[in-house]
């Protein structure tokens, strides 16, 4: 599993958006440690800063007037961490319009669709750069190009694609992801849980509207794609989303892909940080949980009320 995170200020009452920046990826750093990186727009050119390195040993810095960052943490499935090419975000081009992609999940059907529907060979070699790829055979970016991406892909997944217009875009499959906004404040963050916005909003300047309630959540459900305008303003739509289906397996009854057991081996390695065993895991998926429903009580630390 990885970490999505990222802040949208529209109103410029933000004061530092690179203390933000880095505690939302420090946060995220649980979700993985193999690589970060973020993507903003600088003087209207969409930039990608990332390094195989833990978000502990980053340095951010977001320039001033930025309105947008969209982050990743990378805990590596496939594609090896020497090329940091296979890092997220990913950068692509649909038409005229430039995009940055990150990717929370695991995708079993890239090598599949890269084959049937003849798009390039690349050096990139991990499943997620598939959804730049599709994204990029069409001809608009829009809803559309996003809804046609999330319909091919097969998996667990949620997405954040930055425009080079400043517009943040949330496409949401099973893997979780949190968004706050602070109205007053005019800002939108989020992450891929609600304990890491929590935690990593401590030490910000956000902290004294967080602990006065003064923000809303914003929901999304699974098979949603929601996009926030970089003048703050939200608009929906939604995708034929199977949950798990194309995995192939019931939960339940065990697992028949090698990728479904990477993403329960991968909820394992972070409950050991946690302080609990497999043994737990497995337990809780014997009982009816879903990984994801698992994944969720760890991040929001009532894992042993279950």
């Amino acid at each position: 599993m990885c970490g999505l995170y990222g802040i949208l200020s529209y109103g410029n009452k933000v004061k530092d958006m690179a203390e933000i920046t880095e505690a939302l990826a420090v946060e995220s750093a649980v979700r993985g440690t193999d690589a970060t990186g973020i993507a903003y727009n600088k003087n209207g050119k969409l930039t990608v800063f990332k390094k195989s390195k833990s978000a502990y040993e980053m340095t951010f810095s977001v320039p001033k007037n930025t309105v947008a960052v969209m982050g990743h943490t990378r805990h590596a499935t496939q594609g090896t961490l020497n090329f940091n090419g296979n890092n997220h975000p990913f950068k692509g081009m649909c038409g005229d319009e430039e995009f940055a992609l990150a990717h929370n999940g695991i995708i079993c059907n890239d090598k599949k669709l890269r084959r049937e529907l003849r798009l390039p060979s690349t050096i990139i070699d991990t499943d997620s750069y598939i959804a730049v790829q599709l994204i990029e055979s069409q001809k608009k970016f829009d809803f559309k190009s996003l809804k046609y991406m999330a319909e091919k892909v097969e998996g667990s997944f949620s997405f954040s694609v930055l425009d080079s217009n400043d517009n943040l875009y949330i496409v949401k499959g099973d893997s979780p992801i949190s968004i706050l906004h602070f109205k007053k404040r005019q800002v939108y963050v989020y992450a891929s849980t609600i304990s890491i916005l929590w935690k990593a909003l401590v030490d910000t300047e956000l902290f004294r509207d967080l602990k006065r309630g003064d923000y809303e959540d914003i929901e999304i459900e699974d098979g949603e794609i929601l996009k926030i305008s970089n003048k703050g303003k939200i608009q929906r739509t939604k995708f034929d989303f199977d949950e798990y289906g194309s995995y192939g397996y019931d939960w339940r009854k065990g697992f028949e892909y090698s990728n479904a057991n990477e993403y329960v081996d991968d909820i394992k390695s972070v409950a050991q940080y946690y302080g609990y065993d497999s043994d737990e895991i497995d337990c809780l998926l014997n009982n009816g949980f879903t990984p994801e429903e698992v994944e969720e009580m760890l991040y929001a630390d009532d894992f042993l009320e279950v």
